[in-house]
C-alpha cells in the first residue's frame, strides 16, 4: 500500500496499491519524466494523462480508444524503426521555422535544428537516415505503426 500526496498542499491524492497502473488510472494523471520502462499499463486509463518525457519502453500498453496524435507526440520513443524515425525527422522539419538547417545537420556542417526551439515529437534523431521529402504518412497510419513497433495494442485496431 501507498500514500501519493499533493506536492504542493500534502493533501493525499491517491491511497492503495503500490503499482503504477493504480496512479496511472488516476484522470490526468502527471506522469512526467516518470521511468515506466517495461511497466504493465494494459488496464490503465491514460486519456489526459502527462506523459511528457516519459520512457515507455517495453512497456504493456493496451489503449481502449485510439490514442491522439498529441498523446504519442508527448512520448520519449527510444526505440523506433528507421522509416519512422524518418517519419518523425520529416515531420519536425516542416514543423521547424528554418527547415533548411536539417540538410546542413545531417552533412554534419551544423548544429541541430531544435537547439532553440522545442521539437514537437520526441525521439533519437539519426542524421544519417535524413532524407529532405514531405512527410509520407497520415496521422492515423503514424499512430498505428508507432503502436505496432512499440507492440501497444488498440482495441479494435490492434488486438
Amino acid at each position: 500500500m501507498i500514500q501519493i500526496e499533493n506536492r504542493y498542499t500534502g493533501r493525499i491524492i491517491y491511497e492503495g496499491e503500490n503499482t503504477v497502473k493504480a496512479l496511472a488510472v488516476r484522470y490526468k494523471a502527471d506522469l512526467r519524466e516518470a521511468y515506466l520502462q517495461g511497466a504493465d499499463l494494459r488496464e490503465a486509463y491514460l486519456q489526459g494523462a502527462d506523459l511528457r518525457g516519459v520512457d515507455l519502453w517495453k512497456a504493456k500498453i493496451e489503449f481502449h480508444q485510439f490514442p491522439s496524435i498529441r498523446l504519442l507526440s508527448s512520448i520519449s520513443f527510444r526505440h523506433l524503426p528507421d522509416n519512422l524515425t524518418l517519419e518523425l525527422m520529416r515531420r519536425d522539419a516542416c514543423a521547424h521555422p528554418h527547415p533548411d538547417l536539417f540538410d546542413k545537420w545531417a552533412k554534419g556542417g551544423g548544429k541541430c535544428p531544435y537547439q532553440n526551439e522545442e521539437p514537437f515529437w520526441r525521439f533519437e534523431p539519426k542524421k544519417e537516415l535524413w532524407r529532405k521529402g514531405k512527410p509520407q504518412m497520415r496521422d492515423s497510419d503514424l499512430i498505428l505503426e508507432i503502436c505496432k513497433s512499440q507492440r501497444w495494442k488498440i482495441k479494435g485496431y490492434l488486438d
